[in-house]
């Protein structure tokens, strides 16, 4: 997650005087450079997540498919750098989007579920959870990996574990859905921002 997610958050900031400059003189649309930007990342992310999962995924002997393993890895690392990306359209300076990454990300891990149940999280800050990419790929992962005749004689223990984060496997559907909505939604609102500096800039 947050290998993925700092180089996309740096490169904004980075590259932003070049864009300002070619956008003011029309060379390409805030929309164009945009989606450039997206077609590399998501290569680039692909390579990473598949280098990754191959030597995660045979020395830990995961049971699930090496597909699934690998395709709800990429669509985390996906979510993940579409958060990333916003905060780096956002900021003008590279200093402090990094300073700004563990506010983001740090969180995560805290909501997720896997370190901390949701039972023992406060009331008014269960919410939160909701708009975490990391809660719903943990899910899927668990069920994948500890779901119903996955775990042989201790299968009540691996309920206990699904069931302690809240993971429904009928509900798997939903929070596949909801990670590429979290992601779509977090790349539009990083366009938005990226065209609303720009046009503002000149």
């Amino acid at each position: 997650m947050f290998g993925t997610a700092q180089p996309a958050l740096l490169q904004f900031p980075d590259e932003r005087p070049v864009f300002l400059r070619e956008y003011s003189t029309s060379h390409y649309s805030a929309l164009s450079y945009f989606m450039s930007r997206l077609a590399m990342e998501a290569f680039i992310t692909g390579l990473q997540v598949l280098v990754l999962s191959m030597l995660t995924y045979y020395m830990i002997g995961f049971q699930m498919p090496f597909g699934l393993f690998v395709t709800t890895i990429y669509t985390l690392a996906m979510s993940s750098t579409a958060l990333a990306v916003v905060l780096g359209c956002a900021v003008e300076d590279p200093k402090l989007a990094t300073e700004m990454l563990p506010i983001l990300f740090v969180p995560q891990m805290l909501f997720a579920g896997f370190f901390v149940t949701p039972d023992l999280i406060p009331l008014w800050l269960r919410w939160a959870r909701y708009l975490c990419s990391l809660t719903y790929a943990t899910r899927l992962m668990l069920d994948y990996e500890f779901g119903e005749g996955m775990c042989g004689d201790a299968q009540d223990k691996c309920d206990g574990l699904t069931k302690a984060i809240e993971a429904d496997p009928d509900q798997n559907w939903l929070y596949w859905m909801i990670l590429i909505a979290l992601f779509v939604g977090f790349r539009i609102g990083a366009l938005l921002i990226l065209r609303q500096k720009a046009r503002k800039f000149f």
